[in-house]
């Protein structure tokens, strides 16, 4: 896929969730993921891919980066987009090597199909739960 899908996908995201973004533009390698979100105090980041058919594209730097990252309790997510299918589904960031071996088959946590649940994409990136506590409703950070 080219660059510029993926990077009108990360501004799909951008628009649709509320947090502060930044995007990472890193032509020198690394893996670090595209998009950095913060928002209450949770912060995570999200590697982008676009795809046509089930294989995607993951570097093994990205692989590492996400892995390791993952390993020290880090949010940290794949977010791939079917653009043919329009479905798009998220991974934990330990899921590098299965995705880069199994593509799109691989079990996600989350699967959205049009009309996109972009609140419930948000609730799940940044782990909110609502408790309900006499009158007044919690949000509940975990």
């Amino acid at each position: 896929m080219t660059a510029k899908i993926e990077s009108n996908f990360g501004r799909e995201i951008v628009k649709n969730i509320s947090a502060q973004w930044t995007r990472i533009e890193n032509r020198h390698g690394g893996g670090i993921p595209d998009l950095y979100g913060i928002r209450d105090g949770v912060s995570i980041w999200l590697e982008l891919k676009c795809i046509k058919q089930n294989s995607i594209n993951i570097t093994p730097l990205q692989i590492s980066w996400n892995y390791n990252h993952f390993q020290e309790n880090g949010k940290n997510y794949f977010l791939v987009k079917h653009t043919e299918q329009r479905i798009i589904k998220l991974y934990d960031g330990d899921k590098g090597k299965e995705l880069k071996c199994d593509g799109f088959r691989v079990p996600c946590i989350m699967e959205l199909r049009p009309p996109y649940n972009w609140k419930g994409l948000s609730d799940k990136l940044f782990n909110y739960a609502i408790v309900n506590v006499g009158y007044f409703p919690e949000i509940i950070v975990s």
